[in-house]
């Protein structure tokens, strides 16, 4: 019933909970996975768990122009009429029941409401991670079925799109659970390396790190321990 594409660079520490979220609900997905050449054991992972691989080379640069080339098309020749668009540490709460209930009411574009997922405690158990902090900013249209939706017109990072099509809504209401907040020092670490990677378009756009961290990305290291603090402060129990 859907197709799920994602774009990762080093994202093995969440592919895993990625992919098993997905073939939770919708255990025929074909899972494609856009690779940007990673170093870490992403690729294995993936296709230990019968992923699909395309790697794709930006000169070992984060290049928002390629991501929105990449999510703005590959999903045109998919074989379902459902198309899934995430980051790797995406993971919209939707099942296949609950999507045929949609398509049955001629909803056209899932729009979910966003929640940055943020670690309670200094580890690393992803499984154990419950609550998070509501972020309009990542209510991504991520799920579309290209039946009705001829264009997506994705932005930096996708957080908005311009459809062209017969754009209908869904009429119940659907979260998706941004893991960004898994563990400190990894975001730190994350951060780091993404903004060393950032093309020079995407400095000059503004594009930076859209992709990587839910807040204004010239943050200091210690402004973001201090979010961590806060959401911490202000999280709710989702799951």
């Amino acid at each position: 019933m859907v197709t799920v594409y994602t774009i990762a660079y080093n994202e093995s520490a969440l592919i895993q909970f990625m992919i098993d979220h997905y073939r939770s609900r919708f255990p025929d997905c074909r899972i494609i996975l856009y690779d940007n050449m990673s170093t870490d054991n992403t690729v294995k992972i993936a296709l230990g768990s019968d992923c699909e691989i395309i790697p794709f080379d930006t000169n070992n640069q984060m290049s928002d122009r390629r991501h929105m080339d990449i999510k703005n098309n590959c999903w045109k020749d998919a074989k379902t009429d459902w198309v899934l668009m995430c980051d790797a540490d995406e993971l919209l709460d939707i099942n296949e029941e609950q999507l045929k209930a949609e398509e049955n009411s001629r909803t056209s574009i899932i729009k979910p409401e966003a929640y940055n997922m943020v670690n309670m405690k200094d580890n690393f158990n992803i499984a154990s991670i419950k609550y998070g902090v509501r972020d309009p900013n990542y209510d991504k249209c991520c799920l579309f079925n290209k039946k009705f939706i001829k264009e997506i017109n994705y932005g930096a990072g996708a957080h908005k799109c311009d459809p062209i099509g017969t754009v209908a809504y869904n009429i119940n209401t659907y979260k998706l659970y941004h893991y960004k907040l898994i563990n400190e020092n990894y975001t730190i670490e994350k951060l780091k390396t993404t903004v060393a990677r950032l093309s020079p378009e995407n400095i000059k756009n503004g594009w930076l790190c859209y992709s990587l961290f839910p807040y204004q990305e010239t943050r200091e290291i210690e402004e973001i321990r201090s979010i961590y603090a806060d959401d911490r402060k202000n999280a709710i129990k989702l799951r």
